[in-house]
């Protein structure tokens, strides 16, 4: 059965077809659009844990081009187009990574981070290592509370790696299927899912993050952040209960929080009008506080 699973390699003709630029760090080639005057307002696309990668902006990115806003978005090691290191992925190898694209890139000016998921806990430990370049914050569903406990036998090597070929494998692209309130939309981005996983690296990719990553917790860096903060949930997302809200409320004062109706883990992803309008007004300071 394992044969049967991650059938390619990344290869240079895959990444042939893929949108954006590619660069050389230091766990591999990463990939990443950077689009807008260099002279405008910066803001940076942290996407989640998920084997898509930053392709799940591809509904608010262009939304803040045409306001004049300058954007960077990147796949994330192990996802997307870009390498899939041996590695452990830690929450320091994603912060690594930002750090080091953005000083390849030259990048210097402060600018506004949107994360989803997991990027929100990347957005938590960069902030905290580099205030000064950091404007604000989003947080999109953020998982920071360090909510996921993997099962036990994760923990031994043999009897993972059957339990991810034989169990996880299979029902990995269905099991994402709860995400979404919209199961059309789930439908469309369910092919990505496919595309994506059948590169080499899907398997053992998550089963670090789980291990490494996932069930780590950080929240409270927010009490020494001096950002504002703005948190949009979906109120029928299965892994962020409204009871969170209450979480990073009682780390900062300064977090401001909205609920999108009839949307799950990625309500940027199902209702992108309503949500870049919500994160445009917090991006230009005028949203009112709850």
């Amino acid at each position: 059965m394992s044969l049967s699973q991650e059938t390619k390699n990344l290869t240079n003709e895959d990444r042939s077809s893929a949108p954006g630029k590619f660069i050389e760090l230091d766990h591999g080639i990463v990939h990443y659009e950077l689009e807008g005057s260099d002279t405008a307002e910066l803001i940076v696309f942290i996407h989640g844990g998920g084997i898509t990668g930053q392709e799940v902006w591809a509904n608010n990115i262009p939304f803040f081009q045409q306001k004049g806003y300058r954007t960077l978005s990147y796949d994330l090691y192990g996802r997307g187009y870009t390498d899939r290191p041996n590695v452990d992925y830690t929450p320091k190898l994603m912060v690594d990574q930002l750090s080091q694209l953005l000083d390849t890139l030259k990048i210097i000016q402060p600018f506004t981070i949107i994360s989803m998921s997991m990027g929100a806990m990347i957005a938590l430990e960069y902030t905290k290592l580099y205030p000064d370049r950091v404007n604000r914050i989003v947080f999109l569903d953020p998982a920071t509370t360090g909510d996921y406990k993997p099962n036990l036998l994760l923990k031994l090597p043999v009897v993972s790696n059957m339990l991810m070929t034989f169990y996880w494998y299979p029902r990995a692209v269905e099991n994402q299927r709860k995400e979404f309130v919209d199961q059309k939309l789930f439908e469309r981005y369910s092919k990505r899912l496919e595309y994506f996983m059948e590169f080499e690296g899907y398997k053992r990719v998550n089963h670090s993050t789980w291990m490494h990553t996932l069930n780590q917790r950080n929240t409270e860096l927010l009490k020494n952040l001096k950002q504002n903060i703005l948190l949009v949930y979906g109120d029928r997302d299965p892994y962020f209960p409204q009871g969170n809200v209450a979480i990073y409320q009682s780390f900062t004062s300064s977090l401001q929080h909205r609920a999108i109706k009839d949307a799950g883990h990625m309500p940027h992803f199902e209702r992108p009008d309503e949500v870049n309008q919500i994160l445009y007004t917090f991006a230009t300071d005028s949203l009112p506080g709850e």
